[in-house]
């Protein structure tokens, strides 16, 4: 497997994520309701998949291996970008503190939540741009050798338990989803 088709690997899940941040916003939006146990659960994924363990990928190997090359400047953008995401999830993270004490306005949980869902709809398409022209540039040595980097942060911040939490807790916020 290349380094390039493990990010696409992980961006099925951070489909899944999108889809389940952005139905939760619907969901707030028409009942000015929110399911706090559900949004603390969007908000474990978003930390422990998408930036602790994805964008570590991307940030510690991947990027760095066009350092130097006409990619760098779009690898830079897509960080910044991921910087955004982190602000995006810290202000959910606020809101939702914020509503769980003055339960008075769902509004912004929903408008971040949504905010989110839109960032990473619009970042994958912009990586997944980034990476047919980081296979035409990065030769098969060094894709292995982000490819040992990946497992090692596999090993480090993903091993086969919290995957499988992730996943499970995935199918329960879309099961929760179907019902509701």
């Amino acid at each position: 497997m290349s380094a390039t088709s493990s990010l696409k690997e992980d961006h099925v899940i951070v489909r899944r994520i999108s889809s389940i941040a952005r139905r939760y916003a619907e969901i707030i939006y028409s009942s000015n309701s929110v399911p706090v146990d559900d949004v603390k659960k969007v908000l474990i994924l978003i930390e422990m998949f998408i930036d602790a363990y994805h964008h570590c990928k991307e940030e510690c190997s991947y990027f760095p291996a066009v350092d130097g090359s006409m990619l760098e400047d779009e690898a830079r953008a897509l960080m910044v970008e991921h910087e955004l995401g982190r602000r995006i999830a810290r202000m959910l993270n606020s809101n939702l503190d914020l509503w769980l004490r003055d339960a008075r306005s769902s509004e912004p949980v929903a408008r971040m939540l949504k905010a989110y869902a839109e960032y990473l709809d619009l970042h994958m398409e912009r990586e997944e741009r980034f990476f047919s022209s980081y296979d035409a540039f990065v030769d098969e040595h060094e894709q292995d050798r982000v490819m040992d980097a990946f497992n090692a942060i596999r090993r480090e911040r993903m091993g086969d338990a919290r995957l499988r939490t992730i996943l499970s807790m995935l199918d329960e916020l879309e099961g929760s989803l179907e019902v509701k």
